[in-house]
């Protein structure tokens, strides 16, 4: 058996149990009794069960992008010996000179949510430390400072100026997605309701940028 279907085996296991358990309780005992797996192999191919649930995620959205974007719009990590780095997690897609289309990722993020809806419904519930919200954040942060950095051209804004920005817009989808799949209405497609809003956040950023350089304030 390959590696990826030994982690997705484990994958499937842990989505199981979480219908019926919540995610906190969870034990990598739990885990690996119901994917029939060993201690060993399950500690061979992540650290915990957060690392797991991270897996999971990344696994679900790579699909999602590798089927809607060419290689070269895919953004990965740095290459590391964490299967996470091996899976594309963010897309970089120009509609402009300084102008970047977000809305198909954030399409591909939804569809990925909906996956396993219930399942990353009862994990973003989750505040406590290493929870998948705060792996998100961590993980999309430095991609949304980045998109700010490309839309600024070569306009100057400060540090702490960019850090705001990153800071505000990436907790800004991260909990509409979240809230969103809390809803207990799950038939409501995670995107109902967007439109002409398809490409609100980079819009957005653009639009405060040069309203700033209007008002000489970057």
């Amino acid at each position: 058996m390959s590696a990826q279907e030994t982690m997705v085996e484990l994958a499937e296991a842990m989505i199981t149990i979480v219908e019926e358990k919540d995610p906190e309780k969870v034990s990598v005992s739990d885990i690996i009794t119901a994917a029939k797996k060993n201690r060993k192999t399950f500690y061979y191919h992540f650290m915990d069960k957060n690392h797991l649930i991270a897996w999971i995620f990344r696994n679900d959205l790579a699909l999602q992008l590798r089927n809607n974007f060419d290689e070269d719009q895919l953004v990965y990590e740095t290459r590391t010996n964490d299967p996470c780095s091996a899976l594309p997690y963010y897309v970089f897609v120009k509609r402009g000179v300084r102008s970047l289309d977000g809305s198909e990722f954030f399409k591909s993020l939804a569809t990925a949510f909906e996956t396993h809806r219930n399942f990353y419904a009862r994990v973003l519930r989750n505040r406590a430390s290493n929870c998948l919200f705060d792996y998100l954040f961590d993980l999309y942060l430095p991609a949304m400072k980045k998109d700010i950095s490309f839309t600024l051209g070569n306009r100057h804004l400060s540090e702490e100026g960019m850090d705001f920005l990153a800071e505000f817009y990436t907790g800004a989808f991260l909990a509409f997605f979240s809230r969103r799949l809390k809803s207990r209405n799950t038939e409501r497609p995670l995107l109902e309701g967007m439109g002409a809003f398809s490409n609100l956040i980079h819009e957005s950023l653009e639009n405060q940028i040069k309203e700033q350089q209007l008002k000489r304030m970057l």
